[in-house]
């Protein structure tokens, strides 16, 4: 079940094909949101749906809401589109956001900490 404008296949882990259906299509929805909240751009996933394998082999953390579906990094170079995404999904109702420099994490975990804002290094 994919929405308007993203396609389960976008989220599904690279190196297997892993995709968790009910967890993706509940982050979707709230992506359609904040693309919305945006400015109605298109949103390129970067990484969705991640096995454990790969989760390492990019050097994912422990429990990260990749594993369960619940998370996308969204591509992003630009700080005004950096700022537009994380204020679109503050607005949302994010609560878990990652910021780097070529992406956007937005994840809708409730098993990890929430209110928390962070910047990758060395990305």
């Amino acid at each position: 079940m994919s929405t308007e404008h993203f396609e389960d296949s976008e989220f599904a882990c690279p190196c297997c094909g892993l995709i968790i259906a009910d967890a993706v299509h509940r982050l979707q929805n709230i992506l359609e949101k904040i693309r919305f909240f945006a400015g109605g751009k298109s949103l390129e996933i970067e990484s969705g749906c991640r096995c454990p394998k790969h989760n390492a082999a990019v050097g994912g953390v422990a429990g990260s809401a990749h594993l369960t579906g619940e998370a996308a990094d969204i591509r992003c170079a630009f700080s005004q589109k950096r700022f537009a995404l994380v204020k679109a999904a503050l607005q949302c109702g994010i609560d878990r956001v990652g910021i780097a420099t070529t992406f956007v994490h937005v994840d809708i975990s409730t098993d990890n900490p929430q209110d928390e804002m962070w910047l990758y290094k060395g990305d």
